[in-house]
């Protein structure tokens, strides 16, 4: 196979993963709220997906700052951890973001990357830049859904 149909398979397989991946998030944003976070729920309570640490809950005051849903998911979870992958949200990371200034980082969703929330918003957004897009989801509980 020539370079340049290489470079073409390698697009056309790119837009086959992001049409999936649109379509997939567009799917659980069509969900009432109540439905994503009780299957969120569900994903978290299996081991072989996620380390949850319930219990010794880090003091620290900015959870206060956070959204409502984000503020009762720490109050429940000291931690989360994706078994297979790099998700990871913690009380313990919750402080000022360091790649996007005016946000809270909550943890991290791949290498070079942080979870970060606006104070007194549940939104969440992965960002790895002061420029990158945002372009958040609703909830932490529409970020673990994603995960599966």
């Amino acid at each position: 196979m020539n370079i340049l149909a290489r470079i073409l398979q390698r697009i056309k397989s790119r837009t086959v993963a992001d049409i999936q991946a649109r379509a997939e998030i567009q799917k659980v944003l069509a969900l009432p709220f109540d439905q994503v976070k009780q299957h969120a729920l569900e994903l978290l309570a299996d081991p072989e997906r996620f380390r949850c640490v319930t219990k010794n809950l880090t003091d620290n005051p900015l959870i206060e700052s956070l959204g409502p849903t984000l503020r009762a998911f720490f109050l429940r979870f000291e931690s989360v951890a994706e078994i297979n992958g790099d998700f990871f949200v913690g009380r313990g990371t919750v402080g000022n973001s360091k790649l996007r200034p005016g946000f809270l980082t909550i943890g991290s969703d791949f290498a070079h990357s942080e979870l970060v929330a606006k104070q007194g918003d549940d939104r969440v957004f992965i960002v790895t830049d002061a420029e990158h897009r945002l372009d958040g989801l609703p909830t932490i509980y529409h970020n673990i859904c994603l995960l599966e």
